[in-house]
């Protein structure tokens, strides 16, 4: 993660969103709000986001040449006090954790049953501790309780990244029980544990409420629906593709047909709490880079994804969707993130 990290700094239309740091240090150690759950679509820069988490709290890396050249360094409140605190929390929290960082969508193929799954992570684990701790035996069969162990004796807290949390839940080599034993699984994960710090996950799906006995209740979550606190940190907003559009200007001089109105009437399709529109910056990026506006949103579902969402109720909409099988009308009302009124 720390080599995607610096990859995303070389490049050229680079955007700071290193002002989430901020944000999120402010939650380390908070009982009962140190989760959080950001649920967006693809290609808005929720694996970047946790790349940077990932560079920013991990021991063994020294980032301090990367983040101080970044936003977080200076802190981003304007009251001068508050300000001071984060630029203090900033150089507390760098490099002071050891980071979990799983991937749920990386090789899901190799895993024929989700205890292959967990398994495999238990051993990941188990190595990557006992290299780092000689000597150090790490025992259980379970990640969840080897945590538990090495907490009891070293008091030591970890950061938790979880990306792509719904791959599971999507993918069809997993039964709908295994599938409900995963969300079981994440919430032994995070749910009250001393050994966590601050946990981070990120999904397309909104976190499925209606799972009964293993409902993900253990995360304050932000969706393109509902998100007043970190929407401006995925996708790129108004200023920062005006920005960007400068930044090319001065780039290629002669190359150089992309106005902002183009990018505009493109890929502004989504609209902040605020009414503020919200860019997708795979297609800026590649838009400005290729000097070419075009769809670069390729792949974006799966229908297989859409069967899921019903099996699993997510956002109950199983109910409306069979109403409309039947031939019955539904009533629907778009609101905050929503198709920009073209309907």
């Amino acid at each position: 993660m720390y080599r995607k990290f610096k990859k995303l700094l070389n490049q050229k239309f680079f955007v700071d969103k290193s002002n989430i740091i901020n944000d999120f240090n402010k939650l380390i150690d908070k009982d009962g709000n140190c989760n959080v759950c950001i649920t967006k679509p693809r290609r808005f820069g929720k694996t970047s986001i946790a790349a940077m988490l990932t560079t920013y709290y991990s021991k063994g890396i020294d980032s301090q040449e990367i983040f101080d050249k970044l936003k977080v360094s200076k802190g981003k409140s304007s009251d001068e006090t508050e300000k001071k605190k984060e630029i203090k929390q900033y150089r507390e929290f760098q490099g002071k954790y050891h980071t979990l960082y799983f991937d749920f969508s990386s090789e899901l193929y190799k895993y024929k049953t989700l205890k292959a799954l967990l398994d495999d992570i238990n051993e990941m684990f188990k190595e990557d501790y006992e290299k780092l701790y000689p000597g150090t035996e790490v025992s259980c069969d379970s990640i969840v309780k080897n945590l538990e162990k090495i907490y009891d004796k070293t008091k030591e807290k970890f950061i938790i990244i979880i990306d792509e949390w719904d791959s599971v839940i999507f993918s069809n080599r997993f039964t709908p029980d295994e599938k409900v034993q995963y969300l079981g699984f994440l919430k032994s994960l995070i749910k009250d544990k001393c050994y966590s710090a601050f946990a981070y996950m990120t999904g397309i799906s909104p976190i499925a409420k209606e799972l009964s006995q293993s409902t993900l209740n253990c995360f304050d979550e932000y969706s393109m629906l509902n998100d007043d606190e970190y929407y401006q940190y995925f996708g790129f907003t108004e200023q920062e593709v005006r920005d960007l559009c400068k930044k090319k200007k001065k780039i290629k001089k002669k190359n150089n047909k992309i106005k902002y109105k183009d990018l505009k009437n493109w890929y502004n399709g989504y609209k902040a709490y605020n009414g503020e529109k919200i860019f997708n910056p795979w297609s800026v990026y590649h838009a400005l880079e290729n000097d070419k506006i075009k769809n670069y949103w390729n792949g974006t579902g799966r229908f297989n994804e859409l069967v899921n969402i019903i099996n699993f109720n997510i956002l109950g909409v199983k109910k409306d969707i069979l109403k409309l099988i039947k031939g019955k009308k539904k009533k629907i009302e778009l609101e905050n993130f929503g198709a920009d009124n073209i309907l």
